[in-house]
């Protein structure tokens, strides 16, 4: 805000940097001064030492002034600071510490920093690539060799069936049902059973791959190595064919990642944006929590559209502001 106001009044920028207050009583100063050396033991930088003494003296300070040692501290106490002041994140972080440190020396007899408040934190959206871009790293792969018939079933499985990458590379020909055209997996990381439905790109896919580019080979997984031994994928093979063919592709993620699981992202996405009922996306994707599809709506721009509230008009000392910059602009 500073800076806008340099701007509208014509002024250089004044850069001012100043360390944040904390307010360590005076009898917990020793006690501060022991924690903040042993920090400087551990190898902290001197930026994260800063914010922790800000925070532990902000802590010590806002305790009740009836606690004249931290031995006599209590969960109450602890209680009462944060609920009656607002944290940051990083005060948090650097409160749990603090408390942890007191216990481990001896300081208090319990572990006191299980007090400190553990705040959800927002999920981050999700890497999703519209139609245009899975067609665009589809196409690209050449499938006339053994290893790209190999990575083209597997990026299907994950951008149109939405199967995470630990359950394409274990995928076993018993799993496989060719008279109902289904996937029957016991999903590798909630060990829940889910079936799916094969479309006739997919079966086509892993068909090409198994009779034209597969390595004979004993084992029942159906994705192997290209090279001797010809061993089952690994979880994270999956990831990285998908960032390779991403790379080949020459599709600019800006800011998104590039493996399978944006690729059952974008899927998820998709099915959400034209329609399907949470309950059938929840069921495609294995999921147990009914509300896990509504993770994928905040990526669906022409719906969020539709919720938007129109621009109010400008009203007060804004809009006087706006008024006398009517001329300049």
């Amino acid at each position: 805000m500073r800076r806008l106001n340099e701007i509208l009044e014509n002024k250089l920028f004044t850069p001012c940097f100043r360390e944040a207050a904390f307010e360590c009583p005076a009898h917990f100063t020793d006690l501060l001064c022991t924690y903040l050396e042993n920090l400087a033991k551990c190898g902290l930088r001197e930026s994260t030492i800063r914010s922790r003494k800000t925070y532990a003296g902000r802590l010590l300070g806002r305790i009740p002034f009836t606690v004249k040692s931290p031995e006599k501290l209590t969960a109450a106490d602890l209680y009462s600071v944060f609920s009656k002041y607002s944290w940051p994140s990083v005060g948090f972080t650097a409160a749990r510490d603090f408390l942890r440190f007191l216990y481990k020396t001896g300081v208090t007899k319990t572990d006191l920093s299980v007090c400190v408040p553990n705040p959800p934190r927002p999920r981050s959206l999700p890497s999703v690539y519209n139609q245009d871009e899975v067609a665009l790293l589809l196409s690209s792969i050449d499938r006339e060799t053994a290893l790209g018939k190999r990575d083209y079933a597997v990026l299907m499985l994950a951008s149109h069936m939405g199967l995470r990458s630990s359950d394409i590379v274990n995928l076993s020909f018993s799993d496989i049902n060719n008279t109902d055209k289904t996937i029957d997996i016991i999903q590798v990381k909630t060990s829940q059973s889910v079936t799916l439905v094969i479309n006739s790109e997919i079966e086509e896919a892993i068909t090409d791959y198994v009779q034209n580019g597969r390595p004979a080979s004993s084992s029942d997984k159906i994705f192997l190595g290209s090279q001797a031994p010809y061993a089952p994928l690994s979880a994270a093979s999956g990831h990285a064919i998908a960032h390779r063919h991403f790379n080949r592709a020459g599709i600019s993620a800006q800011g998104r990642r590039r493996g399978t699981q944006a690729l059952r992202a974008s899927y998820a996405t998709a099915l959400v944006a034209k329609g399907v009922p949470y309950v059938v996306v929840q069921e495609a994707l294995g999921h147990d929590d009914p509300e896990s599809a509504k993770y994928y709506v905040r990526v669906d721009i022409r719906r969020l559209r539709m919720c938007a509230l129109p621009v109010p008009k400008p009203s007060g000392a804004f809009a006087v502001m706006l008024g006398d910059l009517e001329g300049v602009l």
